[in-house]
């Protein structure tokens, strides 16, 4: 009973330890007046930046914009427009497709005849005016070598193998573009990589322009 008694009381003292430490407490703040706050208020070390020499920075750059005439200043206006220069003129690069009378484009046009011990030639062309999406069929002694070529501003290249004589190569302008004639620029080379011929042609839809390769 004396065991049961001492127990009971013990754990009366640990529940009233406990209230007491988690009791929360009232705290009255008190506001702040801050109508008079200055920087004087505060008691702080304040830092003022020195060179090494002890002597005040010095000022690389004026940012007034003025300068000293005559022991006078005047301010400088970076708004104003010279008058020194007129820019007159407009740079721009031209091209002659799409201009004059299409009428003499309808006809075909001759690229004229090579010979050559080659036995191949390799033939290069592509639109050396105004890129518009002309399109070309070549053609070798009436067959077909390729029946539709998109002439960019980069050279498109085809090996075209030669008979033994009189080759007769045909290139048939399939379109105008979005800018009338068909214009094409026309590198032929040996097997060698030697330049045979370098022909430019604008003609109209339907027509040819034709190389005659004679094979020695």
């Amino acid at each position: 009973m004396r065991l049961y008694l001492l127990f009971i009381l013990f754990i009366l003292f640990i529940a009233e330890s406990f209230s007491q430490e988690t009791a929360i407490k009232s705290l009255n703040i008190k506001s702040l007046d801050t109508s008079n706050v200055n920087m004087n208020s505060f008691n702080l070390n304040r830092i003022k930046p020195i060179g090494l020499t002890n002597k005040e920075p010095k000022k690389y750059f004026n940012y007034n914009l003025d300068v000293d005439l005559n022991g006078s200043r005047k301010e400088i206006d970076i708004t104003g427009k010279t008058n020194l220069v007129t820019p007159t003129w407009v740079i721009r690069q031209s091209f002659n497709e799409g201009n004059g009378n299409k009428s003499k484009f309808r006809n075909d046009y001759y690229l004229g005849d090579l010979e050559t011990n080659s036995k191949y030639i390799i033939i290069k062309c592509r639109d050396h005016e105004f890129v518009d999406g002309d399109r070309i069929r070549l053609i070798l002694n009436g067959s077909i070598i390729h029946p539709n070529i998109l002439l960019s501003s980069m050279f498109f290249v085809v090996d075209v193998d030669l008979d033994e004589g009189y080759n007769n190569i045909d290139f048939i302008a399939l379109n105008e573009g979005d800018s009338s004639p068909n214009t094409a620029q026309l590198l032929v080379l040996d097997e060698f990589g030697k330049e045979l011929s370098n022909k430019k042609w604008a003609i109209s839809t339907g027509y040819k322009a034709k190389l005659v390769v004679f094979k020695k």
